[in-house]
């Protein structure tokens, strides 16, 4: 007897435990853990975020902020904390951060300057605080270890006298979506309604736990004691509140904004909704098993704060689909009454969202087990299941096995011909047709490639059959009729993994990306950037047009505006998304089986099958556009000496390597947000940074500079404006500006000098030499004035005397006469040639008027006078240079009155302390172009003699002239080479 009353209690307590046994799920959200090697703080026990996106965090150890991708702790310069035990956190939506302590005092931080509350204030000097809140009116209260106190003008006041609340300890407040004030003591549960001046307490039962609130404005108590959710205030409008069930040891609690509830334990978290309830804990992931804090941000993440670390959740796109059994190959097919088989499961959605499962056969020992390879369905709705070595065939719930034409053959892929028969592909054995005798036909031969097997088939009624083979072979089978395409076709895919048939597209995917095959063409598709979608087995075409692509490295969506972009223009390159880990898809597509590894559900929905397990995903299911990124810069300095950012800073002298941080404050999805930075005077364009939150700079100078940094959206959007900081660079004494200018103004002297001495060097060069070309004109003068004249002088007169003694009339004595006169015009000529050579003396010069005497000589008879006219003082030149000067003007007067036909010559004679300027302008018929060019006309030495004459004193001469309009030369020399110095 008493062994039956133990059975029966002790089927008793089985039948009250099978939900306590039942292991809970894990939550199907997307989860990040950080522990503290990864920076996070630990036993964190409160958390906040303010309005420019940080998420702050308070423990016993002080206060931290993160921005999705680094934890660092609070510590600016000048703003230090009264105390390092921080006890609650709340943010306001002016921005300002509220922080309570544990031993006392609050602190305000906003817009970077902090601001700080103690007993002078009012508040209570050790009393710990542990909430803080603003009612409907605005005022701010603080719920401490000492009572309740608000704060008005400045000053806390206690509120136990004026609105009636019992001095004791109080942990909690919330002010609800009715701008009512709860809070929770030691007492029980008080409530300020807006507008009144008094609490009122709850109900007895309310107990003493945490105050929360559910997103139906109903408001529910944490009964610690009793270890239960009491509900305190209705949903609005009647509405029906949720029943939960929850109890036990209950470390935090709260509702996040779709209404379910978060749960957290000694042991993991708990989250609980319509559905049911997951739960994760350390052995799932989870940064340590105790949960002290949790908190929901402004995208929604779900925040986890436990003993060990931080965790994040977040809902993901695409869902998990749960698998009971572990498969090696998840074929996917999508049967007609809207359920989707994964290899032996049946999945059949429930109208609360899940799904039965339901298998085709139970699992039985095997080689290879019992799941199937590849799935079918044909056009009579038969569902043709393939495991190793074996095929089946399910019509409604009969299920017999069907003989293979060779054991052990493994079946890749199968499809339907036009007349409804099976084809199959074998890995081994190639192609096979199913006929309706039950006899298998090898159509090895009718393909032409007889002993090769194709990768993947498909069919669809009135497209006839389709063959992928590998090295970019696709074989399509209509009425009888082959068609192959092939690389000479433009197909280069490789392994050809995947054929999706919709309408006139037909779409190929393989190890080498994907193509379209439209009207006979093939259209290799690549995606922006010169992506290639390598490894795509399973395409689906929408019937909007846009299409979706399971490739090796995510899912991408192409827009079916891209698509038409693409049939276009040849070449384009189309936008895409891309979904990965990130949305919860996890794992790779296979690289061989199942094909497909993506199929479309009657609803709409995209199944898929990684390598990870299997996926359900809503394409029409968009999320809103993502908001901007706020970017903030948030140090600078040299590598290693880094200091926050400040507009208008300025960096040490000798600053030439720089480092810049920067970050956004994406919370959700940090990996997606992109960077791209310029520094101005650097940069000429924008740098990618990609994800990278860091910019380096070598080589820089003194100077002003100014630094911008963008971010995109996580859709890949990059925000309008971009986040700026200027600074400056401190010169070095060397890098100055006064010393620069000084460095230069000395290079300039120094050239100066340098000229100078070599002007002064070359002059004194060229005046040796032209004293002593004098020297020698004027010993040779000498010589012939000491000793050819006066020898025929002597002669001359020796013949006089001698013809005076002939008759006068003897005709010898006329010839003898004739003679001396030629004899005395020869010596005419050599004086004046001997006066010539010394026509360089200093007393002797006028220049002017030597030009004159020139141009009267050669003056034609009709022709106007010469003109010179003189400008500055007239100096003595050189000899030597004053004999080419005067050589040159003469040949130029000779030349304009003699071929030019001059009628009017002005010669400019221009002495400065500079330069020596001879300018000669006529009227005449000038010089043609090709002659100025050749230098001179051919066995005419007139041009050339002057530029010659020139050249030899260093002189610069321009000739400027045109047939028909006059000629002018001009010479200039230096005044040092030119004048005599005395």
């Amino acid at each position: 007897m008493l062994l039956l009353l133990l059975l029966l209690l002790l089927l008793l307590l089985l039948i009250r435990m099978p939900s306590a046994l039942a292991t809970p799920a894990q939550i199907d959200m997307h989860h990040m853990s950080w522990a503290a090697r990864d920076g996070a703080p630990q036993m964190v026990l409160t958390m906040a975020q303010t309005r420019d996106g940080w998420l702050w965090l308070g423990n016993n150890n002080g206060l931290f902020r993160f921005d999705g991708v680094r934890f660092e702790r609070y510590a600016e310069p000048g703003h230090k904390l009264p105390g390092s035990a921080v006890a609650t956190l709340t943010s306001f939506d002016d921005g300002a951060l509220w922080i309570g302590y544990r031993y006392g005092g609050v602190s305000v931080l906003e817009r970077g300057v902090l601001r700080h509350y103690n007993e002078r204030d009012g508040l209570p000097a050790s009393g710990g605080v542990w909430g803080l809140e603003r009612d409907g009116t605005g005022r701010t209260w603080a719920a401490t270890a000492q009572g309740m106190f608000y704060l008005d003008h400045a000053r806390w006041h206690a509120a136990s006298d004026t609105f009636a609340l019992p001095v004791t300890v109080y942990k909690t407040l919330l002010r609800d979506r009715h701008g009512d004030l709860w809070t929770q003591g030691n007492e029980g549960v008080y409530r300020l309604t807006a507008g009144a001046r008094q609490f009122v307490k709850a109900t007895p039962e309310a107990g003493i736990g945490v105050v929360l609130e559910a997103p139906d404005a109903s408001v529910w108590s944490w009964n610690a004691p009793g270890a239960k959710l009491r509900q305190l205030a209705a949903p609005a409008a009647g509405a029906v509140s949720r029943r939960w069930a929850i109890d036990g040891n209950v470390t935090s609690i709260m509702f996040d904004s779709h209404g379910d509830a978060w749960v957290g334990r000694t042991d993991g978290v708990e989250y609980h909704t319509q559905h049911g309830l997951q739960r994760n804990g350390y052995q799932q992931g989870l940064s340590g098993p105790w949960v002290t804090a949790m908190f929901e941000d402004h995208e929604g993440n779900i925040w986890i704060a436990t003993s060990t670390g931080i965790d994040r959740f977040r809902h993901k796109r695409i869902a998990t689909v749960p698998t009971p059994v572990q498969f090696n190959i998840r074929p996917l097919m999508a049967d007609s009454d809207n359920s989707v088989w994964i290899g032996r499961l049946n999945y059949t959605p429930k109208p609360d969202g899940t799904f039965s499962m339901a298998p085709v056969w139970r699992d039985r020992p095997g080689n290879w087990g019992t799941d199937p390879v590849s799935i079918h369905r044909d056009s009579a709705g038969v569902l043709w299941l393939a495991p190793y070595g074996e095929l089946w065939r399910k019509q409604g719930s009969a299920l017999r096995r069907v003989p293979l034409p060779q054991e052990g053959g493994m079946i890749l892929s199968m499809a339907s011909g036009d007349d409804g028969a099976l084809w199959a592909a074998f890995l081994t054995l190639g192609a096979y047709r199913l006929g309706a005798d039950g006899g298998w036909q090898h159509m090895g031969p009718a393909t032409g490639l007889a002993d090769e097997a194709p990768s993947v088939l498909s069919s669809a009624p009135g497209r006839g059959l389709w063959l992928g083979y590998p090295r970019s072979r696709l074989l399509h089978l209509q009425n009888g009729q082959w068609r192959r395409y092939g690389p000479a076709e433009g197909l280069a895919l490789g392994m050809t993994q995947a054929i999706h048939l919709k309408g006139a597209n037909v779409w190929i995917g393989g190890e080498n990306g994907v193509a379209l095959l439209r009207e006979g063409r093939i259209i290799p598709v690549a995606g922006a950037g010169g992506l290639n979608f390598e490894g795509v087995s399973g395409i689906v075409e929408l019937d909007d047009g846009d299409l979706w692509l399971h490739a090796a490295n995510g899912l991408f969506h192409v827009r079916a505006a891209e698509i038409a972009r693409l049939l276009r223009t040849r070449g384009y390159q189309v936008g895409y998304e891309r979904l990965d880990s990130v949305d919860g898809l996890d794992g790779i597509a296979p690289a061989r089986l199942p094909v497909p590894s993506m199929i479309q559900a009657a609803d709409g929905h995209l199944w898929l099958s990684t390598t990870a397990g299997g996926f359900r995903f809503d394409p029409l299911s968009r999320p809103a556009p993502a908001p901007p990124v706020a970017v903030q810069i948030r140090a600078i300095g040299q590598p290693g000496q880094l200091a926050p950012a400040q507009q208008g800073q300025r960096l040490p002298q000798g600053t030439t390597a720089l480092q810049i941080d920067y970050t956004a404050l994406a919370l959700a999805m940090p990996e997606r947000v992109d960077f791209r930075y310029r520094l101005d005077g650097v940069d000429t364009q924008w740098q990618q940074a990609g994800t990278r939150r860091t910019a380096y700079y070598n080589n820089l100078g003194p100077g002003d500079y100014r630094f911008s940094v963008q971010a995109t959206s996580y859709d890949g959007v990059w925000g309008e404006q971009a986040s700026t900081l200027s600074f400056s660079i401190a010169p070095t004494i060397t890098q100055s500006r006064w010393f620069n200018a000084a460095c230069a103004l000395l290079l300039l002297a120094a050239c100066w000098a340098l000229y100078r001495w070599r002007l002064h060097t070359f002059a004194a060069q060229v005046t040796a030499r032209l004293q002593e070309r004098t020297r020698e004109r004027e010993r040779i003068a000498r010589e012939l004035h000491d000793t050819i004249l006066q020898s025929v002088q002597g002669m001359i007169l020796h013949v006089h005397a001698a013809s005076l003694e002939l008759p006068s009339r003897e005709p010898a004595r006329l010839m003898i006469e004739q003679a001396l006169r030629q004899a005395d015009d020869a010596l005419s000529e050599g004086r004046d040639r001997v006066r010539d050579l010394r026509a360089g003396e200093p007393d002797e010069q006028d220049l002017a008027q030597a030009i004159e005497h020139a141009g009267q000589r050669l003056r034609m008879q009709d022709a106007a006078p010469l003109q010179v006219r003189l400008e500055g003082e007239p100096r003595k030149l050189h000899s030597l240079v004053y004999e080419e000067v005067l050589a040159i003007a003469t040949e130029a007067v000779a030349n304009a009155y003699l071929h030019a036909s001059a009628e009017r010559i002005d010669v400019l004679l221009h002495y400065s302390a500079r330069e020596f300027a001879l300018c000669i302008r006529d009227n005449g018929t000038g010089v043609p172009a090709e002659v100025i060019q050749a230098g001179g006309r051919s066995n005419h030495w007139g041009m050339r003699g002057i530029i010659e004459r020139a050249e030899r004193i260093n002189a610069r001469i321009r000739l400027r002239s045109d047939a028909g309009a006059g000629t002018e030369w001009r010479l200039t020399l230096a005044g040092a080479l030119a004048y005599r110095t005395s």
